[in-house]
């Protein structure tokens, strides 16, 4: 060092200390919080974005409930007034029971003549997942008062769990009027 107190030695390297601000101030109001504090903050944070969630969703599938009371299953929609409206997109969860009760059903159904093997193929993939046309197809037929559809709906009902997806809800803004 010399009389200025300065380092003269050329191999010192003064890296970001000859760059840096003078009184340098934090880039982010975190930066002065201590590791404990930021991560106590993060997690209150979290919890908090969670809890909205969960909330957001009990009243989304309340206003779905209250202001589609008969929705279908798909897309609904009602009028808000003034071009707005409601959409409110109501999904199910079509789950097959385990792989041998499956198996054991689709058997029944293939039992059960000509069709029941073609329907047993069509029902179900083997990833395995739930074909829901074949359903649908079966359940129209039994409104018609189908027998056999009602006799492979029963079977179906021992291996298929349908429960409520989480349905979507948005209000759409009405249309810009054309000039």
């Amino acid at each position: 060092m010399n009389n200025d107190g300065w380092n003269n030695n050329p191999s010192w390297n003064y890296g970001d200390a000859m760059t840096a601000p003078i009184n340098p101030t934090p880039s982010s109001p975190w930066d002065a919080m201590s590791e404990d504090a930021l991560l106590l903050l993060w997690n209150a944070k979290k919890a908090a974005i969670e809890t909205a969630k969960a909330e957001e969703m009990e009243l989304r599938k309340y206003i779905v409930k209250r202001e589609f009371p008969k929705a279908d299953e798909g897309t609904n929609t009602k009028e808000l007034g003034e071009g707005y409206k409601l959409k409110a997109v109501v999904k199910y969860n079509y789950n097959l029971a385990d792989n041998d009760t499956v198996e054991k059903c689709l058997d029944y159904i293939s039992a059960l003549g000509n069709e029941g093997p073609f329907i047993a193929d069509r029902l179900v993939s083997w990833k395995p997942s739930f074909l829901k046309t074949e359903y649908n197809d079966l359940l129209e037929r039994k409104s018609k008062g189908d027998e056999r559809a009602v006799k492979i709906l029963n079977i179906i009902a021992n291996m298929l769990t349908i429960t409520e997806g989480a349905p979507t809800l948005d209000i759409v803004e009405p249309k810009a009027k054309k000039k």
